[in-house]
Parts: structure tokens; sequence; C-alpha cells
């Protein structure tokens, strides 16, 4: 994956992230990638309104609700993305380089081979994440994916008080 610098810029407009948790229960049976999923629940993000797996490349895309939560404390290389069965390299997932700012958070990712650039308001990425956490605590569905394994040569690239620090992939925790 190319670095950071690699990718192209977008304009510094501050979007809209929403979070919202959705749920297969009852007779529902939701079909992924020729997978059945039911009595679950699953994370799905809105950018400014827009539903992300409305978008063709974001179609398959599960999001790892605990590397979001990772994303909105420190910039980083972070998978936020995988692909239904658990396995990002299956989807194509090798992670979001996210900068984490005074006031906003960038991520910046390829999906099949086109880059995206998203540029969030910091107090409402956290606060979104904040309130999902809460319903999460209350949710009796098991969150999707239960499981996820990294690419075999994700590299984690914290930012930490200025100074990068590489760590392993941390799957397995």
């Amino acid at each position: 994956m190319p670095s950071m610098a690699d990718l192209p810029r977008a304009p510094m407009l501050d979007l809209w992230l929403t979070l919202s948790l959705e749920r297969v229960t009852g007779a529902q049976t939701l079909w992924m990638e020729g997978m059945p999923f039911t009595e679950c629940a699953f994370v799905r993000i809105a950018i400014d309104g827009e539903a992300l797996h409305d978008r063709p490349r974001f179609s398959d895309a599960w999001v790892v609700f605990e590397e979001l939560e990772k994303s909105a404390v420190a910039s980083g290389r972070y998978l936020i993305f995988t692909c239904s069965c658990g396995i990002a390299e299956d989807g194509g997932w090798e992670g979001v380089e996210v900068e984490v700012g005074t006031s906003t958070i960038t991520w910046r990712l390829e999906a099949e081979g086109e880059p995206f650039h998203f540029v969030f308001e910091r107090g409402l990425y956290v606060s979104e994440i904040e309130a999902l956490r809460k319903c999460l605590a209350q949710e009796a569905l098991p969150l999707q994916p239960q499981a996820v394994i990294f690419p075999e040569h994700f590299q984690r690239d914290i930012q930490t008080n200025g100074r990068e620090e590489g760590l392993p992939d941390d799957a397995g925790e």
C-alpha cells in the first residue's frame, strides 16, 4: 500500500461521520459474499449522509469497531475494514492510514485500487464512537466480524509523542 504521502490529497473539507448498528434478527438472513449471517449486529458508516456500503468499493466491507475506536486516539495504520469472512486480505484490505489532528481525523486508503481521502471533524468522530460503544454495551447480539485475520505483513505504525512506533499486528488480543 502506498504511504500517506503518495495518496492524493483532497480539499480540506470536514465530513460528517455517522455510525449506526444494523441488526439481523428473527427470520432475517444477511448474505455477504455467499455467507449467511443471522442473529448478529454490525457497524455501518455513513459519510455526509451517504452510506459507505452503498459505494461499490465498500459494498462487501465490514467495519472492525475495535480498530475504529483506536483510530480516534493516535495517528497510524488501522484495519478499520475487513472482508465479511474476517480475513482482511480476502477483501483486499490492508489498512487505513489515519492522521489525528487537533480538530480533524483524516483517513487515506485504497479500496480495489482506488484511492480515498476523508477528513472528519474530530469532535463528531469521537462522539459517534462513544455513542456506539454505549449502544454496544447494551447489545445482546454478537457483533460481526467476530474474528479478524490481519494482512500477513500488517504494520501498525502508531504515532505517539511525535515519534513512530512500529507495532506488530495485535489481532490475537
